[in-house]
């Protein structure tokens, strides 16, 4: 009834099935490989000195809040000026586009059959839309090296990459880009912070920054849930699935199985064999991984260092109300 409620002119209904992550092969793969054309590892890498220069310098305005809070004042900005900055649009926008990513947070990880989170994923559709047309336009008269330029050239190179397409995968980056990465780093240093031999370890041993990330991917996996719907009928674990049915994969339940993990209610930032699967498995594997994990690996050493006496200011977690993505509302720290 709420879908049927808004006409085929609006963004969202365009574009909802032009993201990569809600098609199947082939336009699952011609999406993904012109996406990852423009996201490319260079690109990536080549964020490095940024990131550790806006690291700095948000924990340089942390240290003027009276009461700092790790996940306002830190691990929300630093993934959207991060994406913003690799897309090629102003972060300065940072408020507004933080609204957009959180209204396709809510719309992905939330039951859409209530009018609240159905018509503000809506809204923000068309007003991404309306945001992002005229960085479309100045890109195609000025390319930069960035996405927006790298995909408008797939687009003029006659790749199939409609405009409709182009804009609703830079929206899919954009939410993907920062919802997660300030889950992973907030759910990292919560893990931290409340296992201060594994703390301890990783100040003496920084070396081990990689495998912790690794750790905490698995240990606090900020994406609980994905989906997938069956084409035919399938049998898994001894378990008859139907043909036309959904399925909800509990990711942060497999990364915690015993089959697959010794001790894996343990956390230990030196576990070798971590074969989670937090950004999933497969065809749909997340795109941005190699970011988010480039950011974690970066911030969280630069953070930990700067502050080697930072405790939480309260150890009861206020952990958001969405099942698909686990992270917290809000984080108090005290820096000492």
């Amino acid at each position: 009834t709420i879908r049927s409620s808004l006409n085929d002119d609006n963004p969202l209904f365009r574009q909802a099935n032009k993201i990569m992550m809600s098609r199947d092969d082939p336009d699952h793969a011609r999406l993904r490989m012109l996406v990852s054309r423009a996201f490319t590892p260079r690109m990536i890498e080549r964020q490095r000195p940024f990131i550790e220069r806006i690291s700095h310098d948000l924990l340089d305005q942390m240290e003027h809040q009276e009461q700092p809070d790790f996940i306002r004042d830190f691990a929300i900005p630093l993934p959207i000026m991060v994406i913003a900055a690799l897309i090629g649009i102003p972060y300065e926008a940072m408020g507004q586009l933080k609204q957009w990513s959180d209204a396709g947070a809510d719309f992905l990880g939330k039951p859409t059959d209530t009018m609240e989170v159905f018509f503000h994923m809506a809204s923000a559709a068309i007003e991404f839309n309306a945001f992002i047309r005229p960085h479309l336009e100045e890109r195609r008269r000025q390319p930069k090296d960035d996405l927006l330029s790298g995909l408008i050239n797939a687009e003029a190179r006659g790749d199939t990459l409609t405009e409709d397409e182009l804009i609703a995968n830079v929206y899919l980056l954009l939410a993907a880009g920062n919802e997660t990465t300030t889950n992973l780093m907030s759910n990292g240093l919560w893990a931290l912070l409340t296992h201060p031999d594994q703390r301890e370890l990783l100040c003496q041993r920084p070396e081990l920054i990689t495998s912790a990330v690794e750790e905490i991917l698995r240990f606090e996996s900020p994406s609980q849930i994905t989906g997938r719907h069956t084409k035919e009928a399938i049998e898994i674990a001894g378990q008859s699935i139907g043909p036309d049915q959904s399925i909800m994969l509990v990711l942060g339940m497999a990364n915690r199985d015993p089959r697959q993990f010794t001790n894996p209610d343990h956390f230990d930032i030196q576990r070798q064999e971590n074969k989670h699967i937090a950004f999933g498995l497969g065809g749909h594997y997340c795109l941005g991984a190699p970011l988010a994990r480039l950011e974690t690996q970066i911030t969280l050493p630069i953070v930990i260092k700067r502050y080697p006496y930072l405790s939480l200011a309260s150890h009861k977690g206020h952990w958001r109300k969405n099942p698909t993505f686990l992270g917290f509302e809000t984080l108090p720290v005290t820096l000492k």
